[in-house]
């Protein structure tokens, strides 16, 4: 066998030097409170595999249990330094699944060293003892360029380039030896050349850990590493994935001749190697990779049906005591632990964008958003949600945006989450950063796409609602503001009807004693529908009235008009509890009304009655009739008449709707060109025999 480990003793002993300066260096400058003890040991573990490789005797059987000691402990001390700087300053930032699960298996490979290491085990005869040195040291080796790529994927969010100095420094350390001991696996022995390659590779590292040092004498955790939970199984799963490739092709390479095998593993490391650093390092395909294995081999971090349900009941129960769209803000709010929102909705105009509620923070209703912002056109044509953090980190992921200048007043803003309903920006909610740092993954991503979605649904509805309710109150307005002026031109047909008389009756005492009788009657109607305007109550005050002086009262408004209405009196004094006035001013228009249907030689009949202790009023005539159709579609409708400009169309609706109010009834029955007969039902107050 032509492959032996001893190598020419210079890049070892450079090696060594340049490690046990960093020593020195460390112990007079320092490296910060808490990376001092792991760079010394890092530095201490270059130290002695430096010497170990130059001193160590020639030999053609592999890897010895020494030289297994000695990368396990070049591996462990960079391990333990890649931990501590992937922990944080508050040892929460590497999941402690993770964190527990790679000691594991530092330990089981350690172990299984040992043991394989002691002639009693037997393990020789299951497998070959160098064979199992080179993949446990393969595999630990793995895991190390892992969790340097994990590293990389933190430091590159702080601008220094002494981090990324580090992660390079541990990249080319385990690098190195994932190329020697991939090609050991797959040959069977390790190649005497790649050794000094080796040596030449610490020496680099060490250097540039003295680089960082220099750059950063007093080394700090929280300057680059972000106190949470990053995920690792894509960069888990890729490592996985290219020692499986290595078991699965060894058999092959291992037929090869030994002059050709080297070559062959190095090319086919190499080849299958850079699609992995790849993968490691490039967060857009560990993105996708992460989005992949998550949907598809883990469980998901989110109870979707809780999340749901939660969502749904924030936005449905008012007994939270917040109005809606302030529960809009914390349903959205509580998917990602934020403290706090602002709420900015587009009003009814279709015109800018304006704050209109905020929870657990102030409202800033001086801040618009036109339409055309960026950020707008942005949600509206991506869907999407905007990461300010991602969009500083990453502006090549948000092309032509860049931080909007409103958003300047909240430097805690972090997510700007679009409310799209019908495909358009009704709204947007900013969410302000918690305490602790935040990053967006594909699964509040979905979250808060999904949840935008009925929130806005929400939200629409609420806007639409305050609407409607607008309507409704300008509907009652209008409505009585038509009643108010049906009553006044009423009104004003009698003032003009005394106008008219004057010129004729002037002379007539009794005349301006009924035109003064009048214009008081009229001057107290007009300030009552004044009073109804105010109040919005058109109802007046009831009382007991005579039903016949009513009627009595009503005919003769209607004096002038032919035909000359015809009461017929009871035998009994009929009283219902009911306002006078409007019940007057209701038979007044049923009256002309059948005067205006009924030809001049026709009949128009009025009489009162006691039936079952309903008191009773009928206005009848033999005028042109109505059919069966238009009564029950459009004589009660209001604002429909058949008088063109001269009618309002709320007379026998006003007329309906009082008399139901008061708690009797109205029935109209008609046939054309045979009259109509109008009956009125109310409560009988008393009623008894009239003494003749």
């Amino acid at each position: 066998m032509d492959y032996v480990l001893l190598s020419p003793t210079y890049p070892f002993l450079a090696a060594a030097v340049l490690n046990a300066l960093l020593i020195g260096y460390v112990l007079v400058v320092g490296a910060g409170r808490i990376l001092r003890v792991h760079i010394m040991a890092v530095a201490l573990a270059g130290v002695v595999w430096s010497i170990y490789y130059a001193v160590a005797p020639a030999t053609d059987s592999g890897l010895t249990a020494a030289g297994f000691l000695v990368e396990v402990l070049l591996l462990l001390a960079w391990y333990g330094l890649l931990e501590r700087v992937l922990r944080g300053p508050y040892l929460q930032s590497m999941p402690e699944l993770v964190r527990r699960g790679i000691r594991w298996v530092w330990l089981i490979v350690v172990a299984l060293g040992v043991a394989a290491a002691l002639p009693v085990t037997g393990m020789g005869g299951v497998v070959a003892v160098a064979d199992f040195y080179y993949l446990g040291i393969l595999l630990l080796t793995l895991l190390g360029l892992a969790l340097a790529a994990q590293f990389f994927g933190d430091a590159t969010i702080e601008s220094h380039t002494a981090l990324r100095s580090v992660c390079l420094a541990a990249v080319v350390v385990t690098g190195m030896q994932g190329l020697l001991f991939a090609v050991a696996l797959l040959t069977a022995a390790i190649p005497a050349w790649m050794l000094p390659v080796r040596a030449v590779g610490l020496c680099l590292s060490t250097g540039l850990i003295a680089h960082t040092l220099h750059s950063n004498p007093q080394w700090s955790l929280a300057i680059f590493v972000s106190p949470q939970a990053r995920v690792y199984a894509p960069r888990l799963v890729a490592v996985g994935a290219f020692l499986l490739m290595l078991l699965a092709v060894a058999p092959m390479f291992r037929t090869l001749p030994e002059s050709i095998a080297p070559v062959a593993a190095v090319a086919l490391v190499l080849l299958a190697g850079a699609p992995l650093l790849v993968v490691l390092f490039s967060d857009s395909l560990r993105a996708r990779l992460r989005v992949f294995i998550s949907k598809h081999f883990l469980p998901f971090r989110y109870d979707y049906r809780e999340e749901w349900l939660r969502l749904i009941d924030t936005l449905a129960s008012p007994e939270q005591g917040l109005p809606l769209p302030e529960r809009a803000i914390k349903s959205l709010a509580q998917i990602v632990g934020s403290p706090s929102g602002v709420l900015w909705m587009r009003g009814v105009d279709q015109g800018a964008y304006t704050c209109m509620a905020a929870w657990n923070t102030k409202v800033w209703s001086e801040i618009a958003v036109t339409a055309q912002d960026p950020v707008i056109q942005f949600m509206r044509d991506r869907q999407w949600i905007l990461d300010t953090a991602e969009l500083m980190r990453k502006p090549e992921f948000y092309p032509g945006l860049r931080r909007p200048d409103w958003l300047e007043v909240f430097p805690d803003a972090l997510l700007v989450v679009p409310l799209i309903s019908n495909e358009s920006v009704i709204g947007f909610i900013v969410l302000f950063q918690s305490s602790s740092a935040f990053r967006l993954t594909f699964e509040e991503i979905d979250l808060l796409r999904t949840s935008g979605r009925e929130v806005a649904a929400h939200l629409a509805q609420y806007m639409a609602d305050q609407q409607l309710a607008e309507a409704k109150q300008f509907e009652a307005f209008n409505r009585l503001t038509a009643f108010v002026m049906h009553d006044l031109k009423n009104l004003i047909a009698q003032q003009s009807l005394m106008v008219r008389n004057a010129a004729k009756h002037k002379n007539n005492p009794d005349f301006f004693e009924d035109v003064v009788a009048t214009i008081e009657n009229s001057v107290a109607r007009m300030n009552r529908l004044m009073q109804q305007l105010q109040t919005g109550d058109a109802t007046g005050p009831s009382r007991t009235v005579s039903l016949v002086e009513a009627v009595k009262e009503a005919i003769g408004k209607c004096q002038g008009s032919e035909p000359e209405p015809e009461f017929i009196e009871p035998s009994q004094v009929v009283e219902a509890h009911i306002d006078s006035e409007r019940l007057v001013s209701v038979l007044e228009h049923l009256i002309r009304n059948a005067q205006e249907a009924t030809d001049s030689d026709g009949s128009v009949t009025v009489r009162t009655e006691l039936t079952d202790g309903q008191a009773c009023i009928t206005v009848e005539d033999d005028g042109c009739g109505m059919d069966s159709d238009f009564i029950r579609s459009r004589l009660f409708r209001p604002f429909d008449s058949t008088k063109g400009s001269k009618g309002m169309g709320i007379g026998a609706y006003q007329a309906r709707s009082f008399i139901l109010a008061s708690g009797g009834a109205m029935e109209v029955t008609s046939t054309p060109g045979s009259g109509t007969n109008v009956l009125i039902q109310l409560p009988a107050v008393k009623y008894q025999e009239v003494v003749v």
